[in-house]
C-alpha cells in the first residue's frame, strides 16, 4: 500500500505539523505499512525526519513533481496552512483516497476525507457534500506513539514544577519572556524549558533563566513526556502539545501563538481543561499568566483538570484515523468469487492462524493432506458454497455455507486476513456473501451462525449484518451462541 503524508515546517512558521503527521505516519508504521512524507521544509525538518521515509522540496511551487510522486498512490494526507483549493483538488484526481488535516473550515474540501481532531470540530459549519467524509472529534485527535499508553500521574498538594513549551520553533519569542516573568514573581518554583529544534533564541533564554530553571534542548517526544510528568501545570502555546499535554493530564496556560490557534483554544477553554492567558502580543499577558497560576494553586481544581483531561484525550485518535480509512479503503476494493482447487494454499494457511483455531469448533492444527481431502470434498458438494475474498488481486478470506437442502438452510462461517482484523470489514463481507449466495442457492431460506461465546467480535460482526439471536447451544463441548438471519430481502 503506497502511503504520502504532505505537509510543511521549519523554523518560520513551526513544526505543528510535522508533530501531529508523524502520528499518522507511526499510527501506519505500527501496522506494517510504511507512509513516506513529502515536505516543504528546511534543515531543521530533515534532522527531525531524518529516521523517517521523507522527500523535502517546495511542493507548493511545484506541483507537477507532487503529482509525479504521488499520482495512484492508495491514500495521500494534506496537512498545510499554505497550499490553494487547486492543490487539493488536483490531489483529489490523482490518488484513491485523498485526506485533508483541517483545523478552521479552510476549503469546502474536494472529494476525500477531512480529518479535525480538535475539541467540539463535529460543532464547526462544515458543508456536507456527496464525496466528502469527515472525521471530527477528540476521538480523531493523532498522537506520538509515546502518548498512545499514558500511566496515571500523582497530583502534588502544591506547584513545584512548570513546564514552558511553545513548539519546536517558538516563532514569537514567547519563551525568554515567560521564563523572565517566572525568575521575577516565581523564584521558588522550578522552571522546565522546552528548547525545540527551530529555536533561533537560546542565547535569550539562557540570560532569562535563574538557579530553579532547566533548559531541555531538542528533546524527543519520550522526553517531552517525561518533563510532563515532573510538571504540575504547563504555559503552552495553543497548537498540538495541548493534546498531549491533556493525554497526560498536565493542567495547562494557554497562549495563542497564531490565529489559526483561536478555536482550538476555544474549544479547550469550554472543557475546563484549559487556562487561556490570552493572545502572544497581549499587553496583559504576563498579567494574565500569573492569575491562571494562582488558579491553579488549588489542588482541587488541577485534579478536576487533569481527569478532563484524560476523560478527553485516550490517545488512540491516530489508530482510529488508520482503522477508518483503511476500511473504507479495503470496502472499496474488496470483491468475492466462486473458490477454485487454486485456493487449497490459502485457505490451508488462513485456517491455521492461531486465532482461527482458538475461534475454531476444533481447534487442533490441520494438516496438508488432511485439507487437501477435506477441499477438494467441499468443492465437488452440492451442500457447500465457497466464496474467496479479494482486495486488489490479493487473497483476503474466506466465506463458507454448509447447506442442508431439507431444511432449506446454511450454516455461515467466516475467516479473514490478519491484515485486514478489526477493521469492521467482517459484517461488510457477510452482507455481501449473503447477497452473492442467491446466484447460486436460491433454495436456502434462512442462515445460522455458529458462535463461540467468547468471540466477541464474531457476535457484533454478525449482528451488524443483520443476524439475531437465536438460543444458547454446545458445540464440541464449547459453550456457543447461535445467531440466524432469514434471506427473503435477498431475492429482491
Amino acid at each position: 500500500m503506497k502511503v504520502f503524508i504532505v505537509t510543511e515546517g521549519g523554523k518560520n512558521i513551526g513544526l505543528g505539523h510535522i508533530t501531529r503527521c508523524t502520528s499518522v505516519y507511526q499510527a501506519f508504521e505500527e501496522i506494517g505499512i510504511q507512509a513516506q512524507f513529502i515536505v516543504n521544509g528546511d534543515k531543521i525538518v530533515q534532522g527531525l525526519l531524518k529516521d523517517k521515509s521523507c522527500e523535502i522540496f517546495d511542493w507548493l511551487n511545484d506541483s507537477d513533481t507532487l503529482a509525479a510522486s504521488i499520482r495512484d498512490a492508495d491514500i495521500v494526507f494534506v496537512d498545510s496552512y499554505l497550499a490553494d483549493y487547486d492543490v487539493y483538488e488536483k490531489i483529489s484526481n490523482i490518488v484513491k483516497t485523498a485526506v485533508y488535516f483541517d483545523d478552521n473550515v479552510r476549503f469546502d474540501y474536494p472529494k476525500g476525507f477531512v480529518l479535525n481532531g480538535a475539541v467540539f470540530a463535529e460543532q464547526m459549519p462544515y458543508p456536507k457534500r456527496e464525496g466528502v467524509t469527515y472525521l471530527l472529534g477528540v476521538q480523531y485527535a493523532p498522537l506520538r506513539r509515546e502518548f498512545w499508553d499514558v500511566p496515571a500521574k500523582p497530583i502534588r498538594d502544591n506547584i513545584e514544577t512548570v513546564m514552558i513549551t511553545f513548539g519546536g520553533a517558538d516563532v514569537r519569542n514567547l519563551t525568554p519572556k515567560v521564563l523572565k516573568l517566572l525568575a521575577d514573581t516565581r523564584p521558588e518554583l522550578f522552571k522546565k524549558v522546552i528548547i525545540g529544534s527551530g529555536f533561533q533564541n537560546i542565547a535569550e533564554i539562557e540570560k532569562a533563566k535563574d538557579s530553579n530553571t532547566e533548559l531541555i534542548y531538542q528533546p524527543n517526544a519520550a522526553e517531552i513526556k517525561k518533563v510532563m510528568f515532573e510538571s504540575d501545570v504547563a504555559i503552552s502555546a495553543g497548537g498540538q502539545t495541548l493534546y498531549e499535554l491533556a493525554r497526560v493530564g498536565v493542567p495547562t496556560i494557554a497562549v495563542a501563538v497564531a490565529d489559526n490557534q483561536s478555536n482550538n483554544i476555544s474549544g479547550w477553554v469550554k472543557t475546563c481543561f484549559v487556562e487561556y492567558a490570552g493572545h502572544w502580543d497581549d499587553d496583559r499577558l504576563a498579567e494574565e499568566i500569573e492569575q491562571k497560576i494562582k488558579i491553579l494553586e488549588s489542588k482541587r481544581t488541577r485534579k478536576c483538570k487533569q481527569e478532563i483531561g484524560n476523560k478527553l484525550i485516550d490517545g488512540q485518535g491516530s489508530s482510529r484515523v488508520v482503522k477508518e480509512l483503511l476500511s473504507n479503503f479495503y470496502k472499496e476494493h474488496i470483491f468475492l468469487r466462486k473458490a477454485t482447487f487454486n485456493d487449497a494454499l490459502d485457505i490451508f494457511n488462513l485456517a491455521n492462524e492461531t486465532i482461527v483455531r482458538e475461534n475454531s469448533f476444533s481447534s487442533n492444527k490441520i494438516e496438508w493432506d488432511e485439507h487437501i481431502e477435506w477441499f477438494k470434498n467441499k468443492l465437488e458438494s452440492n451442500t457447500c458454497e465457497i466464496f474467496i475474498i479479494e482486495c486488489l488481486g490479493e487473497f483476503a478470506g474466506q466465506v463458507r455455507f454448509d447447506i442442508n437442502s431439507e431444511q432449506n438452510e446454511a450454516v455461515i462461517s467466516i475467516s479473514i486476513v490478519e491484515k485486514m482484523r478489526g477493521l469492521g470489514l467482517s459484517s461488510f463481507v457477510i452482507t455481501n456473501s449473503l447477497r452473492e449466495l442467491p446466484k447460486f442457492r436460491r433454495d436456502v431460506k434462512l442462515i445460522k451462525a455458529y458462535i463461540k461465546d467468547e468471540n466477541i467480535a464474531s457476535v457484533k460482526s454478525f449482528i451488524r449484518a443483520g443476524f439475531r439471536f437465536l438460543q444458547n447451544t454446545m458445540v464440541n463441548g464449547c459453550k456457543s451462541k447461535v445467531y440466524e438471519r432469514a434471506t427473503e430481502d435477498l431475492y429482491e
